[in-house]
């Protein structure tokens, strides 16, 4: 005689073993992002979700959203790089379309210098309009409502991201003199903007929170700041009163 248990357990194990990658919904989103809805959409149950993690087969990215683990490792890209494309995909998948990644985030996409490490439990987003906020769950993402002009807007990797002069001038408003100068150096270095470029964002965002620091940090900024180092020194510089040092 069976026990009534295993074969419970016996059941669950074949449907399970039955939900084959082919089943699962072609978002054509990085890494074949899923959310839970559009999983549950195409048949899977919150029960099979969770087994098809456990088994590896699915790969939670952040809450209610997964990656076909399978594809992951085809992600191009540096890891660290590759890391933050997909959370960023897979808050947007869950945020919506016209969300795109911002601040931090977005800095590490378009591969510029930043003093600080970005959160590993938060993702930065921002939206033309919408509620804003923090969602809960791990890692949370973080949704900013503000103006995003087109032009203001790139793609990077096929993620939508804040354009450099944006992140930068974002990064500017929202973060220390210092760290600032550390992403702005780094843009200008790597030729990914011109301080015209960033003036321009800064005439367009003239009445947001911040923006008189942004504009001292692009005044001060330099392309021939060759690491964040150097732009950490000529911040103290600046702040002892002592003459800036002379670049090469």
């Amino acid at each position: 005689m069976l026990n009534p248990v295993g074969v419970s357990v016996s059941v669950a194990s074949a449907i399970v073993t039955g939900m084959t990658i082919d089943r699962l919904p072609d978002s054509s989103r990085l890494a074949g992002i899923a959310t839970t809805g559009e999983l549950v959409s195409a048949g899977f149950s919150r029960a099979a979700i969770r087994a098809l993690a456990r088994r590896g087969v699915l790969t939670p990215v952040c809450r209610g959203a997964y990656a076909r683990s399978d594809l992951l490792g085809q992600v191009p890209g540096p890891d660290r790089r590759r890391d933050y494309a997909v959370r960023i995909a897979a808050a947007i998948a869950v945020v919506g379309s016209d969300a795109v990644g911002s601040h931090q985030d977005a800095a590490v996409l378009h591969g510029l210098d930043l003093l600080e490490r970005p959160p590993v439990d938060v993702i930065a987003l921002c939206r033309q309009e919408g509620r804003e906020g923090l969602r809960a769950g791990q890692p949370r993402i973080r949704v900013r409502a503000v103006p995003l002009p087109r032009d203001q807007v790139v793609t990077c990797g096929a993620i939508p991201v804040t354009s450099v002069p944006r992140t930068v001038v974002d990064l500017a408003r929202s973060t220390s003199f210092r760290s600032g100068v550390v992403v702005a150096d780094s843009a200008l270095r790597q030729r990914k903007t011109s301080k015209d470029e960033l003036g321009a964002v800064i005439a367009a965002c003239s009445r947001w929170p911040g923006i008189d620091r942004a504009r001292q940090v692009v005044e001060f900024s330099d392309a021939l700041s060759e690491s964040p180092f150097e732009s950490i020194s000529r911040v103290a510089f600046r702040d002892g009163g002592l003459p800036p040092p002379e670049l090469q």
